[in-house]
């Protein structure tokens, strides 16, 4: 028996929700990052802990104004499907967008029940 040489793709559900651990994955490393170049930044002026907030706050919202988009690229992505004209990159782009605004909403809701206010 001959080996296959084109592989089947691997089915789009386990697929998706694997891009969805990465792009949690990723933004805990924005998050983190985001937080210690804020932190950096305060102190030469003496307060770190807000610019820390702040510069995490401002990727999130960046993070979460892009959600919208790539719901909207999965939507049109889904259409296209239907004359199987679909791209798995864009499902990749959803999965990953899920998982940093999954991440940032909680961070976002971390602070409102901590009463942090930055702006």
């Amino acid at each position: 028996m001959a080996p296959e040489l084109f592989s089947s793709p691997q089915p789009l559900l386990p697929w998706f929700a694997v891009q969805i651990k990465a792009g949690i994955r990723y933004a805990l490393y924005f998050l983190g990052i985001g937080f210690m170049m804020g932190a950096i930044y305060g102190a030469f002026g003496g307060l770190v802990f807000q610019p820390a907030l702040f510069a995490s706050s401002l990727i999130g919202i960046f993070c979460l104004m892009n959600f919208p988009i790539s719901i909207l690229a999965m939507l049109v992505n889904l259409v296209l499907a239907l004359f199987r004209k679909s791209s798995r990159p864009v499902y990749r782009y959803a999965g990953l967008s899920l998982g940093f605004a999954l991440v940032y909403l909680l961070y976002f809701y971390a602070l409102h029940l901590a009463h942090i206010n930055i702006f």
